[in-house]
């Protein structure tokens, strides 16, 4: 390609690598860079796809360029559509229908619970997101979830959330089955240093692999809590020219990604 892979198209690419074909995903409103790795999974191995908007309730509208999820302009090309209160229902009564949900967050912490409420003191914050929406349902009875982050450093990646509206892991261990809640939670974390999943006993998070020219002293200085790594994590590959062609060409050709997140 002319140019190289920005953070938000190398993090769209990354997700959806990881998606097949038939499933079914849920993403929220301000959400480019998962709007586009659904979008662009559909162009490659995943042509059955199924994704709807939290907010908008539009099932797979199509477009060759990146808008709000909640956009109405969505509705033209959309499969279906369902109002807000008929989406709230379904998020409600219809959670494990999805297969995944694709979040953002203020924080996550070692076992991948996330926070998009309040940082900081809640009588006093320091940041205020924007509420729980449906998060608590998705993190809890989705199959499996993940996050996406555009920064990396000690105030997003903490020892434990400020506010637990998302929960993953919870305690560690099997504390997620023993407080009532069905296997799976996050499966990845991703961020513009690498790509973390959770160790099998502990569920404690781990390096599973690591941006190029990114070292495991980096990350380490860069999170606040211990994770867990092999001696020598394998280098992130990379967008290659096929994948970034299809996602400039077909899913977001103003560019949005690469000014967005660059």
């Amino acid at each position: 390609m002319s140019a190289n892979p920005s953070l938000g198209e190398t993090l769209a690419v990354l997700l959806a690598r990881d998606m097949a074909d038939g499933e079914k995903v849920i993403i929220g409103t301000n959400s480019d860079i998962q709007l586009a790795a659904c979008n662009l999974a559909r162009r490659m191995q995943a042509p059955r796809l199924w994704w709807i908007s939290g907010p908008g309730g539009m099932v797979n509208p199509t477009r060759d360029h990146l808008l709000s999820t909640a956009d109405y302009e969505n509705v033209e090309s959309a499969e279906a559509w369902m109002d807000l209160p008929v989406m709230i229902d379904f998020i409600d009564w219809k959670v494990h229908f999805f297969d995944f949900a694709i979040l953002s967050a203020l924080q996550v912490d070692r076992f991948g619970n996330i926070n998009t409420v309040v940082v900081g003191d809640q009588r006093k914050p320091r940041v205020r997101g924007p509420g729980t929406v449906g998060i608590s349902a998705l993190c809890g009875l989705a199959k499996r979830f993940y996050v996406c982050l555009t920064r990396h450093d000690r105030s997003a990646f903490v020892p434990r959330v400020d506010f637990l509206c998302g929960p993953g892991h919870m305690e560690g261990g099997d504390s997620r089955e023993r407080m009532g809640l069905p296997p799976g939670g996050p499966k990845l974390v991703l961020s513009p240093l690498g790509v973390f999943d959770f160790a099998p006993g502990s569920k404690a998070m781990r390096v599973k692999s690591i941006g190029p020219g990114v070292t495991l002293e980096q990350i380490r200085d860069c999170t606040a809590f211990d994770v867990v790594m092999d001696s020598s994590p394998p280098v992130t590959t990379m967008p290659t020219d096929q994948e970034l062609a299809l996602l400039r060409k077909h899913v977001d050709r103003r560019g949005d990604l690469r000014r967005k997140f660059p």
